[in-house]
């Protein structure tokens, strides 16, 4: 593991010192603070430097104890990349550090600019780092994607890679898998949907989990459309007793997994940035702040019977055991990957240790 630790402190160092000098730099000109920049500039460089260094200092193996599945699909382990990017070459990076599988950025019909900049923020919550995300969904759009996935190697993956699908209406929703569907028809890739109907950073974002009979409609005509495995995201936002109806109605249909959640909606202020920090004065937080939350949902829900995936403030290795333990099949991990994804391997390596004192 020395070589995931000295990575991983190399990776925090460029990192601290990428957000520093742009920061200054951002300042020198008299404009907002704007973390997405640097996040751009972290793309790039990383991009460039795994052509020529990936074999050495960015693939690690996955133990082979640590795996699980999730009815047809198999995860060589349980960490997978939630869904937060829609650049498979970023997606590609993380993945060979020991993810078992990934979720691409919610895609809706059409593409979409997002929210004004600046709408990507760093915070810190009683010692706890995270992020605010205004994005509001920017995305190529179905088509832009189809052609993206057909020309990367996500179409040859052996890892599950799930497509996770917005929209303002329940025929948007449907129109997009309807679209994925058949332009995917002949792309040879384990593969499940995961429909995002919870997130904070669109007008429409939260609708349908305040509507059940919608809700009810539609799982229905999703499943009429594919008989691929769905997952649906649930909001650390809802109250438990929604959680439990949701759950609950999805038991009527095959093949479903809950994820739970998404990022908490936060206004700029109460994360402790200027109001204006955000082109919308409020965001989605993520980050170890919701671990708690996560573990009292996946801990609700697990006695219902249906996979969970649990997302939310995950990045130690205590909080992957404590969420297994409590009913979690896979761990999706998002501001951990940006902060550090040399934690990945670490985590894999104490699960196959826990793996062999079970045996």
């Amino acid at each position: 593991m020395w070589r995931a630790k000295l990575g991983g402190w190399f990776y925090q160092l460029i990192r601290a010192f990428m957000i520093r000098s742009t920061f200054k730099s951002q300042q020198r000109a008299m404009l907002p603070l704007d973390l997405e920049e640097v996040v751009e500039k972290g793309d790039r460089l990383i991009k460039t430097v795994q052509l020529f260094f990936s074999p050495v200092l960015f693939s690690f193996r996955i133990p082979k104890s640590i795996g699980v599945s999730v009815y047809d699909l198999y995860f060589p382990s349980p960490l997978v990349v939630a869904a937060f990017k829609d650049d498979v070459q970023i997606v590609g990076f993380w993945m060979n550090f020991g993810m078992g599988g990934g979720i691409l950025k919610t895609v809706m019909m059409n593409p979409r600019e997002g929210n004004p900049r600046p709408r990507l923020q760093s915070v810190e919550m009683q010692g706890m780092r995270g992020l605010l995300n205004a994005m509001g969904l920017p995305g190529k759009g179905v088509d832009g994607l189809i052609n993206h996935i057909q020309k990367s190697w996500v179409s040859r993956s052996k890892r599950p890679i799930g497509l996770s699908v917005g929209g303002g209406t329940v025929d948007e929703y449907w129109a997009v898998i309807d679209r994925l569907e058949s332009g995917l028809a002949h792309v040879n890739f384990p593969r499940f949907y995961e429909l995002n109907i919870s997130c904070p950073n669109t007008e429409e974002g939260q609708h349908l989990i305040h509507t059940p009979g919608l809700f009810q409609t539609l799982l229905e005509g999703v499943r009429q459309r594919t008989s691929a495995v769905v997952s649906v995201k649930f909001s650390p936002d809802q109250p438990n007793s929604q959680l439990l109806v949701m759950a609950e109605n999805m038991m009527a249909y095959d093949r479903m997994m809950i994820n739970v959640g998404n990022t908490r909606l936060c206004k700029c202020v109460d994360v402790g940035l200027a109001t204006n920090a955000t082109s919308t004065g409020e965001g989605g937080y993520s980050g170890e702040g919701l671990f708690n939350r996560t573990l009292e949902m996946v801990s609700l829900l697990s006695p219902i019977g249906l996979p969970i995936m649990a997302t939310g403030g995950i990045s130690q290795p205590h909080h992957v055991e404590a969420l297994i333990d409590h009913g979690a099949t896979l761990l999706g991990m998002a501001t951990a990957l940006i902060e550090n994804p040399y934690g990945v391997p670490i985590i894999n390596h104490r699960l196959s240790l826990q793996s062999k004192r079970m045996l």
